[in-house]
């Protein structure tokens, strides 16, 4: 009988059905190796989003004592919350395939099958074969489950670190522009805030653009401190291709007069490098007399020298594009 036939039906799916076992048991051993330390590990970072959030207060304090538009700290504190939100999304798709990978490895482990993959009966007369080939599939299904949590994780952690790394550089920023307090009150109470004039009139008698430039200018209004830095720059660089100042609604100092790009090309073309050249020299020169101009800041191939850290260029986010990283023109503005 086929029940007592050493080499029956029922010895070969007894034998099967401990192969397929053998085969979960090591993807359960496999997603076992891939799980993340305890959340009380010790060598877990401190919270970078409460780190970040007392951050911000003393960055809003700063912003407010050196005027606003402190633009490197806060394209640092932009950076730092994107890289945030990336960790957060990733973790949660991590412990979703966490989860899954979890609840597939157990269900194969305790039933010896995979729910996705019909088994074939030990009562059709090729079983041995199409057995072998279902069990290959449970593995490489499997693998690629564990693969895909694995490379997960590997992001994850990237992420996280990415994430103390930006916090970090929001830190570095403050307490730079913190170190300089002392000497940046001085240069507050030196520069005045300006507003331009109302069309044509102010106290000095003056317009409220710049005339007899070399260089013609669009959003021809700016306060008179940004006028005396645009007429000394074009009338020594000068002819630029267009100089662009006043920006009606822009929040930031192209809004209230207080800056001027300063083009080296147009359409948003990357300059030639003769072009460049001569934007290093505008860049350098307002950087020397940034004291006698009441210069804020200046930027310029995608770097910022802002007179009120502590000195040097440096590095910003890329933006995208040419004219937002700032290569086709140098812009310059003031307190």
């Amino acid at each position: 009988m086929a029940a007592l036939d050493p080499h029956g039906g029922k010895r070969r799916s007894f034998r099967i059905r401990m192969a397929r076992r053998s085969v979960a048991v090591a993807a359960l051993l496999t997603f076992s190796a891939v799980l993340p330390p305890s959340a009380g590990s010790a060598a877990e970072p401190k919270d970078p989003a409460k780190e970040l959030a007392k951050l911000e207060k003393r960055a809003a304090s700063l912003s407010k004592e050196y005027r606003g538009e402190l633009i490197s700290l806060n394209e640092a504190k932009a950076a730092a919350k994107r890289a945030k939100a990336d960790a957060e999304r990733l973790d949660r798709e991590y412990e979703a395939a966490r989860v899954d990978v979890s609840r597939i490895a157990a269900s194969t482990y305790m039933s010896g099958r995979m729910d996705t993959i019909p088994i074939v009966t030990a009562d059709d007369p090729s079983a041995s074969v199409r057995d072998a080939t279902v069990l290959e599939h449970l593995s490489r299904n499997n693998g690629r489950r564990v693969q895909a949590l694995q490379n997960l994780s590997v992001q994850a952690a990237k992420s996280q670190k990415d994430t103390g790394a930006k916090v970090a550089k929001v830190r570095e920023e403050v307490e730079d522009l913190e170190s300089q307090r002392k000497r940046v009150s001085k240069l507050m109470a030196k520069y005045k805030p300006e507003v331009p004039t109302s069309g044509g009139g102010g106290s000095s008698g003056r317009p409220d653009g710049a005339s007899g430039t070399k260089s013609p200018i669009t959003g021809n209004s700016m306060t008179a401190r940004m006028r005396t830095v645009l007429q000394a720059v074009d009338g020594k660089f000068g002819a630029f291709p267009a100089i662009g100042c006043a920006r009606p609604g822009d929040p930031q100092d192209h809004g209230s007069g207080r800056a001027c790009d300063f083009m080296e090309s147009t359409g948003g073309q990357m300059p030639s490098s003769s072009a460049l050249a001569h934007g290093d020299a505008v860049a350098q020169y307002v950087i020397d007399n940034a004291s006698r101009f009441g210069i804020k800041y200046v930027i310029w191939r995608q770097r910022i020298y802002d007179m009120r850290g502590s000195g040097g260029w440096k590095q910003m986010e890329d933006r995208g594009s040419v004219t937002q990283n700032h290569y086709d023109h140098v812009h310059v503005s003031v307190l």
